[in-house]
């Protein structure tokens, strides 16, 4: 747990000293602000002010740290929503809001009580005379409720929140909260004396999980705890590192910030040790494609060349090239850290971590795009680089839709793209049981096969090429061929004339188990064959039929009772580029939908 604990603190140790990076300084948190009261130094509500963008959305802006709420009543500190600031919002328990707004004018009153600022006087002056029944009188009143705000003293620029000795009283205020708790230990990721965190701030942005939040280091049954320590003293971290992590991981997290991506349930946050062109751009290693328009503004056009970039640097160390030769602008020795975390009801779980230079970094996603490189059917509309999300969708998806991926084998793919590992089994026998379903083998799906065999099994045991073998000999691969053939051959016979292909009715029977099958096809296709060399345009059918099954199958005397998994997906990769052989020979100028007759649905 320390390592990334530790890891997420250093990354915020180095944001936050930069006051233009968006990570907020310490005692702070992001948080969407919609207005600002405005009040006058007597304490009276002087206007409200809309502080939200143009198409009427709030704002992040920092304010002093969010406290955890779930059911409780618990105050942020001058800022937090309209129940707890003006005593009205529309949750319809107007008893609970009585509570919530006195709670806050009580927090108020005694961390500002003995100061002599104006500031504080002005909002305490505010609080004690304004009552819930003067909101009916506000104008914004409708947009205002349930919204969060802050205060501005009328005449100034800045919030009360940035007022300097308001900051400071904020700042004792964190530095003894412990006090309630009286509870010093070793914190885990500093290693050193200090107030232990009883609860950890809340993580906000990773899908799935409560919109207000979840937790990543929390205890609330008897089974978790253990020598009788309670909620996070099981995992002593101290209330300034506890602080900095959650800040780390909601930076990471916020909305548009290109240092995150989402495959499945697993958000991702990528960061690294030191600052680096590519911290911003490693989400580009899911998705390698260039935005498409002409009419992109400033960030799309950096994104295109971020895009560019790695697509080069990608292709020169597939050739065997340093990362120094292929980008003398990046550093390799540079340390990336990727964190996955994926929902777990009101926790988060850690789905992986992994942490790598950058150099061995990119040679991971270079090994990956080479293992997934095979020929494609239509050059034009099918990637060089196929983005995960779209392998996930077009080959492990039921219907094709996106919601219908499996999150748990989403995950696991990243994991392999990342971090170098075996492709996952069970991913590969979803893809199997996927093509079985749809009878259709693509280049999405192809490519995940080839990426499959690659890793998992040693190139002496026969790995078909990214195109047509003709000297492979894995009897998976020579059947895949075979069956294209027969295929094909049907269609040829009977045009448009076919009430279900062969794919359609046998290329998961013919896969697992061949010696059932592949005699009933080979009767089938000798009237499939006499029939096509009676025509005209065909003449001479039969003997292209049986030059080519020779060269496929000549000396195979028996079919195997079944094929094992990784030779079905050698049967899947030889009947894709069988198909595609005989398509591009005969049809080479023909349209997309027609050259892939043989892979319609």
């Amino acid at each position: 747990m320390s390592s990334y604990l530790s890891d997420l603190c250093r990354f915020y140790d180095r944001l936050s000293a930069n006051p233009d990076s968006g990570m907020p300084p310490e005692g702070m948190t992001a948080e969407q602000i919609s207005f600002a009261l405005v009040i006058a130094p007597d304490g009276s509500l002087v206007r409200v002010e809309d502080l939200r963008d143009s198409k009427g959305k709030p704002r992040r802006r920092f304010v002093p740290a969010a406290v955890k709420r779930a059911v409780n009543i618990a105050p942020n500190f001058l800022w937090d929503n309209t129940g707890y600031v003006l005593g009205v919002d529309g949750k319809g328990k107007p008893g609970r809001t009585a509570k919530t707004f006195a709670a806050f004018r009580e927090l108020h009153e005694g961390l500002l009580g003995t100061s002599e600022s104006p500031h504080a006087r002005a909002l305490l002056a505010f609080l004690r005379q304004w009552t819930p029944e003067q909101f009916a009188a506000l104008e914004l009143r409708e947009a205002l409720l349930d919204s969060n705000v802050v205060f501005r003293l009328d005449g100034e620029a800045g919030f009360l929140h940035e007022a300097p000795e308001l900051r400071e009283i904020w700042a004792k205020a964190l530095a003894g909260d412990g006090e309630e708790v009286g509870q010093e230990g070793i914190c885990l990721v500093t290693g050193k004396p200090a107030t232990i965190a009883r609860i950890h701030p809340s993580i906000k942005g990773v899908a799935g999980a409560q919109s207000s939040g979840a937790a990543l280091v929390s205890f609330n049954c008897p089974s978790f705890t253990s020598y009788g320590k309670e909620q996070s003293a099981n995992a002593p971290v101290s209330e300034s590192a506890a602080r900095a992590y959650t800040s780390a991981l909601n930076y990471l997290l916020q909305r548009g910030n290109r240092q995150a991506v989402r495959i499945g349930d697993t958000s991702m946050v990528f960061w690294a040790d030191r600052a680096t062109p590519l911290e911003k751009a490693v989400t580009g290693f899911f998705d390698l494609e260039p935005p498409a328009g002409d009419d992109s503004g400033p960030e799309e056009l950096q994104d295109r060349e971020q895009v560019d970039r790695i697509r080069g640097i990608l292709r020169a160390l597939r050739k065997g090239e340093s990362l120094n030769q292929a980008d003398r602008e990046l550093d390799g020795g540079t340390r990336f850290f990727v964190l996955g975390l994926a929902p777990n009801a009101s926790r988060l779980s850690v789905r992986f971590w992994l942490t790598a230079t950058l150099e061995v970094l990119l040679r991971h996603v270079a090994r990956w795009y080479a293992d997934l490189e095979i020929e494609r059917q239509f050059p034009d509309s099918e990637p060089e680089f196929p983005p995960l999300w779209l392998l996930l969708v077009r080959g492990l998806a039921a219907q094709g839709k996106a919601e219908n991926v499996p999150p748990e084998l989403a995950g696991q793919l990243a994991r392999c793209l990342i971090g170098g590992g075996r492709f996952p089994d069970n991913v590969f026998a979803a893809l199997l049981q996927r093509i079985h379903a749809d009878k259709k083998v693509d280049y999405f799906r192809a490519a995940l096969i080839k990426a499959y065999l690659c890793r998992n099994y040693p190139k002496e045991e026969g790995i078909p090429m990214h195109t047509l073998n003709e000297d492979e000999q894995n009897i998976g691969y020579r059947l895949g061929r075979a069956f294209a053939l027969l295929e094909k051959t049907q269609k040829d016979a009977l045009g448009r004339d076919i009430n279900a292909s062969l794919r359609e009715r046998y290329i998961g029977a013919a896969s697992a188990t061949p010696r059932l099958v592949f005699p009933v096809l080979l009767r089938l296709t000798q009237h499939h064959v006499t029939k096509a060399s009676k025509m005209p345009r065909l003449a001479g059918y039969d003997v292209f039929f049986t030059r080519l099954m020779g060269e496929i199958l000549g000396d195979v005397t028996d079919f195997p009772a079944t094929l094992t998994l990784a030779d079905q997906g050698r049967f899947m990769i030889g009947y894709y580029h069988q198909t595609n052989a005989l398509y591009r020979k005969k049809d080479a100028d023909a349209a997309p939908d027609e050259a892939a007759a043989g892979n319609d649905e």
